[in-house]
C-alpha cells in the first residue's frame, strides 16, 4: 500500500465501522427505549418495548416539522444572514440555561456534594483530602474541577454551589457556537445544514437539564467542541493564537472531565492518518498544541499543591473501574456498585494489590461469558443499551435533590405530567433520528473521497461507544457524545429533508 493511500485506507475502514454502529442503533432504537423508574432514587435504565403506533407517531411528527423547517429556510430564511441567527440562539439557550438553574432548585448530592466540601477544606487551609486514603487521592481525577470549584467559592462565597450552575448555563453558548462551527469546517458551510443545527440545539432539552448539575460533564464538553473548532482551524492555517487558544481549550477540558481524553485522542487519530499521508507542518503543529495543552495544565494543578501533596498517596486503578463493568449489581449489566472503593480500600491503597484482585475477577467474569455465551450476549445487550438508548440521558433522575419550590413548569417536566411527556416524547424522536440520520449522511458519502478530519467528531464518539463497553456504565457518561453528534444528526437531516424534497417535486412534475 503506496503512503499516500494509507489515509484513504483509514477513512475507508472508519466509513466500514461507523455504518455499522449506527445501523445498530438506529435499528435497535426503533424498537426499544431506556427509561428511569418513577423512584428518583433508582438511577438505574431500565428497558421498555416501543409500541409501533408512538413510533410511527414520532416519525411522522417530528420528521414532518423537520421537513417544515427545511422548507421554512429555502423559502424565507435562506438570505438572512445566518450569524445573527446563531447569536439569536445563543442567547436564547443561555437565557433558557440561567432559567432552568434558577427554577428546579436543585443542589449537589453523592459526589458533587462532597467536590463542593472538599473545596470548601481547601479553601480553609485543610488539605488531608489530597492525603493518602481519602477521596481526593484516590478519585485524582478530580481535582482539577474541584479546583475550579475553589475559585468560584473564593469568589462568589463559601460553598456557593449557584455561581457554578450558572457557570454551566454560560456554557450553553459555548457549545452551540462552536458545534455551529466545526459544521461550518465539515460540511463545507451548508446552510441548510446549519439551520436544521440550530434547531436541534437549542431544542435538545438535557443540554438544559444538566446545567443544575455541580460536574464537569457539560463545561467540559463545551471546552471539548471549542478544542474541535480550533483544531479544524489550525489544520487549515497555523497562527500562534489558534494554536494557544487550542492549547487552552483542550488542557481546560480534560482537567475539568478526565474522560474528555477520548475526545483529544480522536484529533490525535486525525492527526496520524494526515501525518502518514503526508507530512504538514500545521497538521504537526495543531497535535502537539493539543499535547502541550494537557500536559502543561495537568503540570499546573501539580504545581498548586506541590507543598502539600502526599507523595505515598495512589489513585484508584482504572482496572478496577474495566472489572466493575463486568459486574451485574441488581439486575443491571455493568453498573456501579462500589466496587472499586471496596477493592481499593482493602488493599490498604496498594494499586499493585489491588489490580491483581481486579485482573482475578476479571479472568472470572470472561470465564463465566465463554461458558455461557447466552449469558453474554445478554449482558453486553443489555448494558449497551442501557447507555446508548435512554433519549433523556439521566438528565433528570441525576439531578434530583431538590432543595425549594420549583417553578410550575419544572415542576412539571419532573413529575412527568403533559409537558414533561412530551419532553420524553420528543427526545426520543431526537435521539432515533439523530442516529438514523447519521446512518443517512454515511451512506449519502459512501462515495465521497473526504479527508479523516470531518469525522473527526465522530470518531471521538464511536470510541465513547467502546469506552461505555468496557468501562462502569452510566448513561450519564454518554451525554457528551449526545452533544458531539448533533452536527452530524444537523448534516443527515439535510440529506433527509432535500431528498423529500426532490421526491415531492417529481410526483408534482407527473
Amino acid at each position: 500500500m503506496k503512503v499516500r493511500s494509507i489515509d484513504r485506507f483509514f477513512v475507508r475502514s472508519f466509513h466500514v465501522m461507523a455504518v455499522a454502529l449506527y445501523a445498530v442503533l438506529f435499528a435497535v432504537s426503533v424498537f426499544i427505549t431506556g427509561v428511569n423508574r418513577e423512584d428518583r432514587a433508582d438511577e438505574y435504565i431500565i428497558l421498555e418495548q416501543n409500541s409501533a403506533f408512538r413510533i410511527i407517531l414520532i416519525t411522522l411528527v417530528f420528521g414532518g416539522a423537520m421537513f417544515l423547517a427545511g422548507l421554512l429556510y429555502d423559502r424565507i430564511l435562506k438570505k438572512w444572514n445566518r450569524n445573527i441567527f446563531l447569536g439569536i440562539t445563543c442567547v436564547i439557550a443561555l437565557l433558557l440555561g440561567i432559567y432552568w438553574v434558577g427554577a428546579s432548585k436543585t443542589a449537589p448530592i453523592a459526589d458533587q456534594s462532597m467536590l463542593c466540601d472538599y473545596a470548601n477544606a481547601l479553601n480553609d487551609g485543610d488539605f488531608n483530602g489530597i492525603w493518602k486514603g481519602r477521596y481526593l487521592a484516590r478519585y485524582s481525577q478530580q481535582l482539577g474541577l474541584t479546583t475550579l470549584l475553589r475559585g468560584f467559592f473564593l469568589i462568589f462565597g463559601r460553598g456557593n454551589y449557584l455561581s457554578f450552575q450558572y457557570f454551566n448555563a454560560c456554557m450553553l453558548p459555548v457549545i452551540i457556537f462552536s458545534g455551529c462551527q466545526v459544521l461550518r469546517k465539515i460540511s463545507g458551510d451548508n446552510g441548510r445544514a446549519e439551520a436544521f443545527y440550530l434547531v436541534l440545539a437549542v431544542t435538545c432539552f438535557p443540554m438544559y437539564a444538566y446545567t443544575a448539575f455541580v460536574y464537569g460533564d457539560l463545561s467540559s464538553t463545551a471546552f471539548a467542541l471549542l478544542a474541535a473548532w480550533l483544531f479544524l482551524a489550525c489544520l487549515e492555517k497555523v497562527t500562534v493564537a489558534r494554536i494557544l487558544a487550542l492549547a487552552l481549550a483542550a488542557g481546560i477540558a480534560v482537567q475539568l472531565r478526565k474522560n474528555t481524553l477520548i475526545v483529544l485522542i480522536a484529533f490525535g487519530i486525525v492527526v496520524l492518518v494526515r501525518l502518514l499521508g503526508r507530512f504538514q507542518r500545521q497538521v504537526l503543529a495543531a497535535g502537539l498544541g493539543v499535547l502541550a495543552g494537557v500536559v502543561l495544565l495537568q503540570g499546573a494543578l501539580r504545581w498548586i499543591y506541590r507543598d502539600v501533596w502526599d507523595p505515598e498517596a495512589r489513585a484508584i486503578p482504572a482496572i478496577l473501574y474495566v472489572a466493575m463493568g463486568l459486574h451485574e449489581p441488581n439486575g443491571h449489566p455493568g453498573w456501579h456498585d462500589n466496587y472499586e472503593y471496596i477493592i481499593f480500600a482493602e488493599s490498604g491503597d496498594n494499586v499493585e494489590a489491588a489490580t491483581e484482585t481486579a485482573l482475578e475477577d476479571i479472568r472470572k467474569s470472561l470465564g463465566r461469558f465463554r461458558e455461557d455465551p447466552a449469558y453474554m450476549w445478554y449482558f453486553y445487550k443489555t448494558k449497551v443499551n442501557s447507555q446508548w438508548q435512554a433519549p433523556m440521558y439521566q438528565s433528570i433522575i441525576m439531578n434530583n435533590n431538590i432543595v425549594g419550590e420549583q417553578s410550575s413548569i419544572v415542576e412539571m417536566i419532573y413529575e412527568e405530567e403533559l409537558l414533561g411527556g412530551l419532553i420524553k416524547l420528543y427526545m426520543k424522536a431526537f435521539q432515533m433520528f439523530m442516529y438514523g440520520c447519521i446512518l443517512l449522511w454515511l451512506l449519502a458519502h459512501w462515495r465521497d473521497k473526504m479527508s479523516i478530519e470531518k469525522y473527526v467528531l465522530l470518531i471521538a464518539v464511536f470510541g465513547m461507544f467502546l469506552f461505555s463497553i468496557v468501562w462502569e456504565a452510566k448513561t450519564r457518561y454518554v451525554f457528551p457524545g449526545l452533544l458531539l453528534m448533533l452536527p452530524y444528526f444537523a448534516l443527515g437531516l439535510q440529506e433527509l429533508t432535500g431528498g423529500l424534497g426532490k421526491l415531492l417535486g417529481k410526483v408534482r412534475e407527473k
